[in-house]
């Protein structure tokens, strides 16, 4: 089989990578930075491709105008388009209009392009089953168009490391038991998860001299995030370095790894986090325990926990040394078995 992959650079290898593991022959067309005329360009060599590149199927990584010009292309070429869906994105527009980032005429702009996307489309393949409700319910896609599939994990990159002692030196936390996060400070909704915790990684620093909490990331919220928070993030051992491009260190290192978030679909650090076999602790948030089961994969902190219930489970896993880890489920092969069954499924139906 070979695919025509339209996806941008830095998403590429979550399908990618998986389509070629087994054995699909794979043509990218990454869309351009730039103004309007590279963006014609680049889309008149995507219809070259797509009539002349003997691709079997097209996949679209995201919904969308990219989408929509996919599908136009399936229909005159007669093969079949499927769209891999990462995030939610009437949430991520509630999100930015909150943040007055956005305007009415947009946000109707763009759910008449993702309602085109989705009825165009052969195959709907979002990341999480929360993610296909929310599709279904927003544009009344029917369940035989909907597949979804997780993200995938480069298994042999993010393992345990030898020596999380000496690594941990390395990065300049020797001796400390290190609790870590990764978020992008963009959408309200993922700092309130933050927010809803964060004292009780401080309470944890300030019960334990051995603790560093490391909240990694970066954002245009992030400045006015930690003025409102300055008295909980005050404390040497509560570390901030900004975005840090290759996290797989930081979750090799920590002792446990923490997602706290009312956003995302299908986030990649609790997987990268379980794949380096560190223990995850989320919120009760729907997207985040669809593969995580308290006690057994990971760890709930329930919406009305207190303080020291918080801080008695940081203890409790900071003692614990059973982890789950993540194995073939979510390995390139697993999850491009799956690509590969609904790419045949959307052929036998085109």
């Amino acid at each position: 089989m070979k695919a025509l992959v339209v996806t941008s650079k830095v998403r590429a290898d979550r399908l990618v990578r998986p389509l070629e593991a087994v054995g699909v022959e794979v043509v990218c067309a990454h869309p351009p930075r730039g103004g309007p005329r590279g963006r014609i360009a680049w889309a008149y060599d995507v219809l070259r491709l797509g009539h002349t590149g003997g691709a079997d199927v097209i996949f679209s990584h995201e919904p969308g105008p990219i989408c929509t010009l996919l599908a136009m292309l399936g229909r005159q070429t007669g093969r079949p388009v499927l769209v891999r869906w990462r995030g939610d994105p009437w949430q991520e527009y509630d999100d930015l209009r909150a943040q007055g980032l956005t305007n009415p005429l947009k946000i109707a702009m763009g759910h008449a392009s993702l309602q085109v996307s989705v009825e165009m489309a052969d195959m709907v393949v979002p990341v999480s089953r929360s993610l296909a409700e929310s599709i279904a319910q927003h544009t009344g896609c029917p369940e035989h168009k909907l597949a979804p599939i997780p993200i995938s994990i480069d298994i042999e990159r993010f393992r345990p490391v030898a020596d999380r002692e000496a690594l941990k030196a390395e990065l300049g936390y020797p001796g400390q038991r290190v609790v870590s996060l990764a978020l992008i400070f963009q959408y309200l909704q993922k700092n309130a998860g933050l927010e809803r915790f964060l004292p009780a990684l401080r309470a944890l620093v300030d019960a334990r001299d051995d603790v560093t909490v490391v909240i990694a990331g970066s954002g245009r919220l992030q400045e006015d995030f930690e003025r409102r928070h300055r008295r909980l993030l005050d404390h040497p051992r509560m570390v901030r370095p900004g975005w840090i491009e290759d996290l797989q260190p930081l979750l090799q290192a920590s002792d446990i790894f923490c997602h706290f978030s009312y956003f995302d679909a299908c986030p990649n650090v609790i997987f990268e986090a379980w794949a380096c076999g560190t223990p995850v602790i989320v919120n009760d948030y729907a997207p985040l325990l669809e593969n995580l089961t308290d006690g057994d994969t990971g760890h709930v902190f329930a919406e009305d926990a207190s303080v020291d219930e918080c801080v008695a489970i940081f203890e409790r896993l900071l003692l614990d040394g059973d982890h789950w880890r993540v194995q073939e489920c979510f390995s390139y092969p697993a999850i491009g078995r799956r690509l590969l069954e609904v790419s045949r499924r959307a052929l036998d139906g085109a």
